[in-house]
């Protein structure tokens, strides 16, 4: 790789010498300089990452090799295990035909022994003549002679049969892949276990509150009494469902919730005798139409301000409260679904006319969908264009999963001039990938999750809300007073801020490390010292890793930037995916000393991997007490992943934002699948 470096110093003198000329370089000049610059970076960076990449590789081989040895002898061990199995097996033959000899030999004494002859003697030796004559006539018995063993043993070879060696992987850990074709809402823990609540809403809503309490949802108005008898709710949860494919409980409430039958207010005043509390929940529809039957139950919630105040004036009295649109975590999330995304949805009104041929655009659902190919379609497409009537439901259900929405003003003309301006507005959008990527992160931050939403209504209503709110502790090793100063400033501009603060310091004295800390954190703060004794960083901070008491244990590197959404964020995963550790394998990364910054595995994000980097980990307490942290400075994170990977610890790579690695000169894992990005800088970056 010589000739690069040479090559590449030698366009760098040039490149100096014409940019020596300043303002009167031309602009051929200026394409050539632009050219050579590309040409001396493509090279620089092709040189560094073959050799990296070899040295990895190589690195990758040995690993292989010493574990394809160590099985080899695991084999040869089980075969001398095999041999001494066998060695028993014939011993334990032999025995048995010792004991066969032992036995035949002694009845052959026996019937030695009560034989006429024998007896004979015995009584000629009485000298009685009658004695005699009853021996002669009595009759002689012997038992059975025994028998040998059904089979001779047959000695087993005492050699083990020879180990076919075993052929080194060399191959590293593969991408996960993406969700099974389709999308199945998946299966999870309640936040919310000892609640009952008997449900009446629609397919969207039941996989919305199915997390939230224990829901009830297969009764209708032939069974409601004996689903009282065996559930035994809490609540009766209501919705102003419309018929069509999403339509909840099969159907069965139409008819009841439209007022045309009484068998929802017959459950409604079961509900009153038994003490059930009962809620209504105007989601969407004409107000006129669920009034009459929303009359009936205790209290009534719809989606905005607004509505409440025309609900309030409708039902005279002031049961009324405010449940706006949310999301459910476990369902709408950013897991992509089997096949990318391809295409372009519209949603509402969002066309005139019908779509441009060959552009890909389709209607992003139908009314004969089923809920689950919504959920589907919400992941299968690469962006979505909303007309000005879309339901604002499915556009937060959208942002939630992470689909680029471009909002329209007004619907988009059926002539060719209005297409083919869209078309190009399209082209351009998806072309802005960062851009588009970055936007629809932010519109995902901006969702409302349903849980907390629900705590003020049980309170109102009068029922218990206890949950887990996961507390975190942050935890940190610092060397000297700039990566102090460095770490605190990070934990200042948190926006959700942890419990606990850990802190083991190396060089400093402990006291003073505790009072700059508490002015930055208002909790819990623990630090300790290292008693002027050099520790390494893994060390340190499974000391302080055993001083955490929170839920939740987040992984700070001081030497690193977070944005002010980093825990916030990644707590919010926690309720979308079932995984003990959850942090980033995809991220930036900034050299100070070149001013570059790189995009590390870029598209390894949403998605089970099998590691992710150190300084991004925010794993559950107890699962990261058991794996423990590794007495290592540099590569502590890689241990713990390959101890992950071994113990089956399922592990999450979330987004690639608020969060930079800085690292002073370029490290070999840096660049391992790493694509320059520029020479940004890094702040902008972490505050994503």
């Amino acid at each position: 790789m010589w000739w690069f470096e040479v090559v590449g110093r030698n366009l760098r003198l040039f490149l100096l010498d014409i940019w020596g000329h300043g303002d009167g370089m031309s602009e051929e000049l200026e394409s050539t300089r632009r050219a050579l610059e590309a040409a001396v970076s493509a090279a620089s960076g092709n040189a560094e990452l073959t050799r990296l990449l070899a040295d990895y590789q190589e690195r990758l081989a040995r690993a292989a090799e010493s574990e394809a040895e160590a099985l080899t002898r695991a084999r040869e061990v089980e075969a001398r295990a095999k041999a001494v199995e066998k060695q028993v097996v014939k011993l334990a033959k032999n025995l048995a035909e010792q004991r066969y000899q032992t036995e035949a030999a002694q009845w052959r004494l026996e019937s030695l022994q009560a034989s006429r002859w024998s007896r004979l003697g015995d009584a000629l030796h009485t000298k009685k003549p009658g004695e005699v004559a009853r021996t002669l006539r009595a009759p002689v018995s012997k038992r059975p002679a025994p028998k040998r063993s059904d089979f001779p043993p047959t000695p087993p070879p005492l050699d083990p049969a020879p180990v076919t060696p075993v052929t080194p992987q060399t191959a590293g850990p593969a991408v996960s892949t993406a969700m099974a074709e389709g999308f199945t809402v998946p299966k999870g823990p309640l936040a919310r276990p000892y609640l009952t609540v008997a449900a009446i809403v629609d397919r969207q809503s039941e996989a919305l509150f199915r997390y939230e309490w224990r829901q009830v949802t297969n009764f209708g108005p032939d069974n409601w009494a004996a689903m009282l008898d065996q559930h035994h709710p809490h609540m009766l949860f209501a919705e102003s469902v419309r018929p069509g494919p999403r339509q909840g409980n099969g159907g069965r409430w139409l008819e009841e919730l439209a007022g045309r039958e009484r068998g929802l207010r017959d459950l409604i005043e079961e509900c009153a005798r038994r003490g059930i509390r009962t809620v209504f929940w105007h989601s969407g529809g004409p107000i006129s139409l669920s009034v009459p039957m929303a009359s009936y139950f205790d209290h009534v919630y719809t989606t905005s301000e607004a509505r409440a105040r025309e609900w309030r004036a409708a039902l005279r009295h002031d049961r009324v409260g405010v449940l706006p649109q949310a999301v459910q975590p476990r369902v709408h999330n950013q897991m992509p679904a089997a096949g990318g995304r391809s295409g372009v949805g519209l949603l509402g009104t969002a066309l005139q006319g019908d779509p441009p041929p060959d552009a890909g655009w389709r209607p992003l659902m139908t009314d004969k969908d089923t809920y689950d190919d919504v959920l589907t379609a919400y992941r299968s497409v690469s962006m979505v264009l909303a007309g000005p009537d879309a339901d604002a439901r499915v556009v937060e259900e959208l942002s939630a999963c992470g689909t680029p929405i471009m909002q329209l003003a007004a619907p988009i003309g059926g002539d060719e001039a209005s297409l083919r301006q869209a078309l190009g507005s399209v082209e351009e959008y998806l072309a802005a990938e960062a851009e588009c990527a970055s936007e629809s992160h932010q519109a995902w931050r901006a969702t409302v999750p349903v849980t907390p939403l629900l705590d003020p209504i049980l309170d109102t209503v009068g029922l218990p809300s206890v949950r887990n709110s996961a507390s975190v502790t942050a935890i940190a090793a610092v060397s000297g007073q700039t990566e102090l100063d460095h770490l605190l400033a990070q934990l200042g501009r948190q926006a959700h801020t942890p419990g606990q603060v850990v802190i083991v310091a190396e060089g400093l004295d402990a006291a003073v490390v505790e009072k700059a800390a508490r002015a930055v954190h208002k909790g819990d703060v623990v630090v300790r010292d290292t008693a002027g004794t050099p520790v390494t960083r893994g060390a340190a901070l499974d000391r302080a890793l055993r001083l955490a008491d929170g839920d939740l244990v987040a992984v700070l590197d001081p030497r690193d930037l977070y944005g002010e959404h980093y825990l916030a964020d990644l707590v919010r995963y926690f309720a979308a995916v079932d995984a003990e550790i959850i942090g980033k394998a995809s991220f930036y990364a900034h050299v100070p000393g070149t001013g570059a910054t790189l995009l590390r595995q870029p598209g390894a994000e949403h998605r089970f991997l099998p590691e992710v980097a150190g300084g991004t980990l925010l794993a559950r307490r107890q699962e990261l007490g058991y794996l423990g942290i590794a007495d290592v400075s540099e590569e502590w994170d890689e241990v713990l992943m390959r101890q992950c990977r071994t113990d089956g610890v399922r592990v999450y790579s979330a987004d690639r934002y608020s969060y930079v690695c800085v690292r002073p000169e370029t490290e070999p894992r840096l660049l391992s699948s790493s694509t320059l990005q520029g020479y940004l800088p890094a702040e902008p970056l972490a505050m994503i």
